[in-house]
């Protein structure tokens, strides 16, 4: 399953209280891409943030990833995530039954 997951800050949360915390949310980031985990990653434009695809069996073990990764765990972001599966009403237009 694909989950979108698009992140927010936390109240009081700043560029200077993060700094400390970048350089392990890159690495935790990029390892989470190896392993499949995370299928992509972009910054929001207009606004601070990132939203990465998942990839994961399910909503709770997409979570997981998201909460072990070092802005998450340090209270600094959440995220919005939002479960996404194949158009299937398209399969109408080949024959298939909904």
């Amino acid at each position: 399953m694909q989950i979108l997951a698009i992140s927010k800050f936390k109240e009081g949360t700043t560029m200077d209280k993060m700094g400390p915390h970048l350089a392990d949310e890159v690495k935790h980031t990029l390892e989470a891409y190896l392993d499949g985990n995370i299928r992509n990653f972009w910054f929001k434009v207009g606004s601070p943030g990132i939203v990465l695809m998942l990839e994961s069996a399910d909503e709770d073990e997409a979570l997981g990833v998201l909460e072990e990764m070092p802005l998450t765990a340090a209270g600094f972001i959440e995220f919005d995530i939002i479960p996404l599966q194949p158009l299937k009403p398209l399969g109408t237009l080949i024959g298939r039954k909904m």
